[in-house]
């Protein structure tokens, strides 16, 4: 009796910790660092023009599905790589590539913790280490989109980048050609934000255990937007930097989402931040 009472007492608190996106919540955690985040919001002066957007704008890691190779050479300069709404997309050089970039599970992942799906290429030229970084990549499952590389920038290896770069571009996961929402989708990356609004700008920012989501209504019109976010288990609250203030919102728990009703006005530049342990599964805000 006593060990099917340990038992039914261990699943109750894995249940109650149901992670956002991988694994589990650390309650304790998430709660002392998004005290910490508070505190830090509040403490910024009103007489400090942006004071607030700034701070959160400064806290944890930029969210990115895609990250941007724009190549060695440093003549070409970054272009958006048509990445569409509900997803981001962040830069990286070669110091990083070669240096800091790994992949864990199909994840690119630099030190820093930014983390993303898929590798954008948009130079052709590149050195044979490179190309063998890329190669490794490809290799544990990461994707790779963007242009195919043509020239070695060291002739005296163009023969075996010739044959390293056919037989990477024949793997499945790498997919010159191909649009950037088309390799997400066939890599099953679901958009971080999903919305039927289509004058709204977001940013993500991403802390251990608290996820912050800048959202901006850049058209003329008002009401009630509805929004869904690839974060489970956390309740979100606005956060306006205007004021300090920190509020409910409307949501409803889904499976491996949130989906959150927010009133906006034109201009709106607000934020909804998800640290707190969800309790209740819905939430309607009058």
């Amino acid at each position: 009796m006593k060990k099917l009472l340990i038992g039914a007492l261990v699943m109750l608190v894995v249940a109650g910790c149901a992670r956002n996106r991988f694994d589990y919540i650390d309650i304790a955690s998430s709660e002392r660092a998004l005290a910490a985040l508070e505190a830090g919001f509040k403490a910024v002066p009103d007489s400090v023009a942006d004071g607030r957007t700034v701070y959160l704008l400064s806290q944890g890691v930029p969210v990115a599905d895609v990250l941007v190779y724009a190549g060695e050479t440093g003549d070409v300069l970054f272009k958006d790589p048509a990445v569409p709404f509900g997803y981001a997309c962040e830069t990286v050089g070669t110091d990083v590539l070669m240096d800091s970039l790994h992949v864990k599970a199909g994840r690119l992942y630099t030190d820093a913790g930014l983390n993303a799906r898929m590798l954008y290429l948009q130079d052709a030229r590149m050195s044979l280490p490179v190309l063998n970084k890329i190669s490794d990549f490809a290799a544990r499952g990461a994707f790779i989109g963007g242009v195919k590389p043509a020239n070695c920038l060291k002739k005296d290896d163009e023969t075996v980048f010739q044959r390293t770069v056919e037989k990477v571009w024949l793997t499945g996961n790498v997919m010159s050609g191909r649009t950037v929402k088309s390799i997400l989708k066939a890599a099953g990356v679901k958009p971080d934000v999903k919305t039927k609004a289509d004058s709204l700008y977001f940013q993500h920012r991403r802390l251990p255990e608290v996820d912050i989501y800048r959202i901006c209504n850049l058209g003329k019109s008002s009401g009630n937007v509805k929004l869904r976010f690839r974060v489970q288990g956390r309740q979100p609250f606005q956060w306006n930097p205007d004021t300090g203030e920190i509020t409910p919102v409307s949501y409803k728990l889904k499976k491996r989402s949130t989906k959150v009703t927010l009133r906006t006005v034109p201009g709106d530049d607000t934020f909804l931040v998800f640290g707190s342990f969800a309790e209740r599964k819905k939430l309607k805000v009058k």
